[in-house]
């Protein structure tokens, strides 16, 4: 047998014990968190996050200051109807949980700080763990269980040297459902790629599958792959069948209790498109109550009968979950108001698809691109071998990624799933050119030419390649006025982060948070930091379920001269807020010179608006004054 790698990395001990696995997992988020905050503590103090971030806050907040665990009806978005939250309550009561622990030692307010710096951090425990655990079943599955070892160095080092796996959903500050999904996902996947004999492995992936769906379904797709991958083996292996049923179980038991425990009783009869329901609950269910009895009375038959088993059980699941709402067949935006995608949701950088992305941020785009093609190529390049075109770790694998890629082309903020699978097989290539060449340099080399071909390797080359052509751009004469300081010239402009973007900052509503609380009019994202930062209401926010109070926002600031008055106080509103630097944001689009948002743009506001700030504030805002009195 080869040589595993050179003397100095033989010396290194096993690192592929599940407890050295933990331990690396442990490392790799104590030091991306320690990265992480780094990079944002500039910003942490003087605001949220984003608009999610902050809502999620304003929800843990008023957990703990004694509001129900069911009562779920928010009444300071869109009031007087306000609106049912789709998120899930798991999440809030593990900040609270949190934060409370920090309470035992710290004050209220810094309690809540430290729990935004470690929360994200605890989520890339499971992420990295679960990727150092399917990168080891990857080396394991081509045949040589020496690989195993440098295919874990290799994937951590990349855990390690990729901030780009933690920019966008894992850094802190970030306390939004997102790092939870991706985390659950990953866990998932490590568990289906395990050999059919390790059942505790399948009730992981089950466990992880069912609170994964129960926190959201922006991986509905990849945990339904997941499931499908798993119940393939008993299709090619009957004797596969009891990993299957205790991932079944698993599943269904944990998506049962998820959805008691986190939605109220009066509704957990009720179907939904963006969020766990019964549709959902019941089509996990019958899917496994279709299966097992296919299961008992197929185990002895060839395994086209035992396809049929398995298809029948899918069929079961999706027509059980797309019968009891059938607009879940046009995905979680199913019910979403025509009206607002063209004011709001269509400029979404975060669900916009690539061709779009490209036009706003074409860096970031070919950025994204580039590093998905080395993941494809990689693993296409590894799954290529006859050993490998059976196996269905590998395929799995694969398929994950290329639905990640699939997905992401679609809506953006899902590429970060790709990303992350990509680097169990970008490990495993590394491993395999490391013991192809058995010198230590080679080895290096190897892990080396696998960081440059990930993300933030394309990234740092991007970024040299733009900064020489800013150098070129400066030479050259000015050929056009230079645009003001804090105004963008994007004609799609992308949510700039704290602490450029003042509207975001919680000084900015000082004023606000001191005056008498009332109804508040603005562009859609301020209304999350109108709740998480004064005693205010806001008729809109960035959510989907808020159809009607953004178009009532929206015929208030689109609306011109007294007839903005008039919609604004039939509508009850007392506050209009404005956020200048936002001047040039697509939802400015389409609206007249003389709309009430163009004349805030303008600081030219009608005599019905007082100011309470100056006309200069990051956040400028208004009273609307009361009709005058007649004689």
């Amino acid at each position: 047998m080869r040589r595993p790698l050179s003397p100095l990395l033989r010396k290194i001990p096993d690192l592929t014990t599940p407890a050295r696995l933990a331990l690396l997992a442990v490392l790799v988020a104590i030091v991306a968190s320690a990265v992480s905050y780094a990079d944002n503590m500039r910003w942490m103090h003087a605001a949220l996050g984003d608009t999610d971030d902050a809502t999620r806050l304003v929800m843990m907040r008023e957990l703990l200051a004694g509001r129900g665990w069911w009562d779920q009806h928010w009444m300071r978005l869109q009031p007087p109807m306000g609106v049912w939250m789709h998120w899930s309550r798991l999440l809030d009561g593990g900040l609270a949980g949190l934060t409370l622990l920090f309470r035992l030692v710290l004050s209220p307010a810094d309690a809540e700080y430290a729990t935004r710096i470690v929360w994200p951090g605890l989520w890339i425990i499971p992420a990295a763990w679960a990727t150092l655990v399917s990168a080891k079943a990857l080396a394991v599955s081509t045949g040589r269980h020496d690989r195993a070892q440098p295919a874990v160095i290799a994937a951590t080092v990349l855990l390690l040297l990729n901030v780009s796996l933690y920019a966008s959903q894992f850094h802190s500050g970030r306390v939004d459902h997102h790092n939870a999904q991706i985390a659950l996902t990953l866990v998932a996947l490590a568990g289906a790629l395990q050999p059919s004999h390790r059942r505790a492995w399948a009730v992981t992936a089950g466990i992880a599958g069912g609170v994964g769906l129960a926190i959201g379904l922006e991986a509905l797709f990849f945990q339904a792959l997941i499931a499908g991958s798993i119940a393939l083996r008993f299709v090619l292996d009957p004797g596969a069948r009891r990993f299957v049923r205790s991932y079944g179980f698993a599943l269904v038991a944990a998506t049962v209790i998820a959805q008691g425990i986190q939605t109220p009783p009066d509704r957990w009869l009720v179907s939904a498109c963006d969020a766990i329901g019964l549709n959902l609950v019941a089509g996990v269910v019958a899917g496994i109550v279709v299966l097992l009895p296919g299961m008992a009375l197929s185990r002895r038959r060839d395994s086209r009968f035992r396809a049929l088993a398995v298809s029948l059980a899918g069929a079961a699941a999706l027509g059980t979950y797309v019968g009891l709402d059938p607009h879940c067949l046009r995905g979680p935006f199913a019910d979403v108001d025509p009206g607002i995608r063209a004011i709001w949701l269509d400029h979404v950088n975060e669900v916009a698809n690539w061709s779009v992305l490209y036009q706003r941020d074409a860096g970031r785009a070919m950025t994204l691109a580039g590093a998905a093609v080395i993941g494809v190529v990689a693993t296409l390049g590894l799954l290529w071998q006859p050993r490998r075109l059976m196996d269905g770790a590998w395929w799995t694998t694969a398929l994950c990624l290329a639905l990640g890629l699939g997905v992401g082309a679609m809506a953006a903020r899902m590429t970060a799933y790709a990303l992350w699978f990509e680097i169990p097989p970008l490990a495993v290539a590394a491993a395999v050119l490391a013991m192809r060449y058995e010198s230590g340099l080679a080895g290096f080399a190897a892990i080396g030419a696998a960081v440059l071909l990930t993300p933030d390797g394309w990234g740092a080359m991007a970024q040299i390649g733009a900064n020489q052509l800013a150098s070129l751009q400066a030479a050259r004469p000015a050929t056009s006025a230079p645009v003001p300081a804090g105004k963008s010239t994007s004609k799609v402009a992308a949510r700039p982060r704290p602490p450029r973007d003042y509207c975001l900052n919680a000084s900015s509503y000082d004023v606000l948070a001191r005056a008498p609380k009332g109804l508040t009019v603005s562009e859609i994202d301020l209304g999350p930091f109108v709740m998480a930062h004064t005693p205010s209401s806001s008729l809109s926010g960035p959510y989907h379920r808020l159809s009607w109070g953004i178009m009532a926002a929206r015929s208030v600031l689109s609306a011109r001269g007294d007839a903005a008055y008039a919609r604004a106080r039939s509508l009850g509103v007392t506050y209009v807020l404005e956020c200048p630097v936002h001047h040039r944001n697509a939802d400015r689009r389409g609206l007249a010179p003389d709309a009430l948002q163009a004349q805030l743009d303008r600081s030219a506001a009608p005599a019905w608006l007082e100011p309470m700030t100056a006309l200069n504030a990051p956040v400028v805002i208004y009273r609307v004054r009361p009709p005058a009195k007649t004689q």
